[in-house]
């Protein structure tokens, strides 16, 4: 009598099998993930080189001035104060240019939307002074908004795509913000709103938005404490500041434009601890950039070129400029107005509190400053 044969596989070689492709799925995942992380800084990278020959129109246009919001004569209704404020303004000048988001089509017709600046009176009768904040370019005390952190704003975005919520302003990996405005993407208005403004993923350089002089406080600008460290008063004369203290310096002007940070990503994108910063109240602020040194933004240099640029590549920088110059930094570690020395939220920071780091927002001497002193 024949035996019957059974056709299959053994417990032992099933096993087999699967651990194969447990070691085969363990070595390609990695892979697979660093791939992946690679094509989102390459799209984020691409971004910000279409946000760089936007910015090279701009100035085509505009005398080699980078975008701004706040009137260049800003100061000159605040003489002696920390930073111009809209209600003086508008009484001794006039009301200034509004902070113009674009056009939306809204209940069948169409209105333009703006954070719009007004006291109620005739002449500026629209908006509230409070918006005055959204046209400078960094406010020094607080919540340190500012147009820098509003790149999309219709005064750049109609050198792009003219649209607010255009994909260009926003890097793949801050899947957050996406997912609140990618509905926009395709939408034929400037603008659109659904309850909430969402800021764009990249930001410019707060310090190369003002004077040199207000970011080169030699003259004891912070009002007697630390000299080297705190950025001048705007406004105030007598404290480094002036008349054209809030008037944007020229792209020319940065003396090492392949080392100062013209926009990089605001928020840690790259290897970030969480999504959100529990040091930061209100429990859903993400980590910023310049939180830790592993943070890693993708950035536009002043010369045009894009790269990944560490923290710990400032931080070392930072070192070497303070080993070879008896103490000085690349970047200042206070505010104007009081002489605040949280820098830019440097008490939010994660894990390296003894090189915690504002550079590309204070850098000293703004933008004839340096951010890094290279790749090493």
């Amino acid at each position: 009598m024949k035996k019957e044969i059974r056709k299959g596989f053994t417990i032992i070689e099933l096993l087999v099998v699967v651990s194969i492709i447990a070691l085969l799925i363990g070595i390609l995942l990695p892979a697979l993930g660093r791939a992946r992380d690679s094509a989102l800084q390459s799209t984020s990278l691409s971004n910000l080189r279409q946000i760089s020959a936007g910015l090279a129109a701009y100035a085509g246009d505009w005398n080699d001035r980078q975008p701004t919001l706040v009137p260049d004569d800003a100061c000159q209704s605040a003489a002696g104060s920390c930073m111009s404020d809209a209600s003086s303004y508008i009484a001794e000048i006039g009301c200034p240019a509004q902070p113009i988001l674009g056009w939306m089509n809204d209940n069948g017709g169409r209105a333009l939307w703006g954070y719009w600046i007004g006291d109620g009176t005739p002449d500026c009768s629209f908006g509230s002074t409070g918006n005055w904040v959204i046209a400078l370019p960094y406010q020094c005390t607080g919540t340190h908004v500012g147009f820098f952190r509003q790149m999309n704003m219709k005064i750049f975005a109609q050198y792009m795509n003219n649209r607010y919520y255009d994909k260009v302003f926003y890097a793949p990996k801050d899947r957050k913000k996406i997912e609140r405005v990618e509905k926009f993407f395709e939408s034929p208005d400037e603008f659109n709103y659904e309850g909430l403004i969402e800021w764009p993923s990249y930001c410019y350089s707060a310090s190369a938005m003002f004077p040199t002089d207000v970011m080169d406080p030699v003259e004891n600008c912070d009002g007697g404490g630390s000299v080297d460290d705190v950025m001048c008063t705007p406004c105030d004369a007598t404290s480094g500041g002036g008349p054209g203290g809030l008037k944007s310096p020229p792209v020319g002007a940065a003396h090492y434009p392949d080392l100062k940070t013209r926009v990089l990503e605001h928020t840690w994108l790259q290897n970030a601890p969480a999504d959100v910063n529990p040091l930061f109240s209100g429990g859903s602020t993400p980590y910023y950039f310049n939180h830790g040194i592993r943070s890693a933004p993708c950035t536009l240099f002043f010369d045009g070129a894009v790269r990944v640029m560490g923290v710990q590549e400032a931080v070392k920088a930072n070192q070497r400029v303070s080993r070879q110059e008896d103490g000085q930094s690349l970047w200042l570690e206070g505010n104007c107005c009081g002489g605040q020395t949280d820098g830019y939220f440097q008490g939010q920071s994660y894990g390296f509190s003894d090189e915690v780091t504002s550079y590309h927002i204070l850098t000293r001497f703004g933008v004839q400053g340096r951010d890094t002193m290279g790749e090493e």
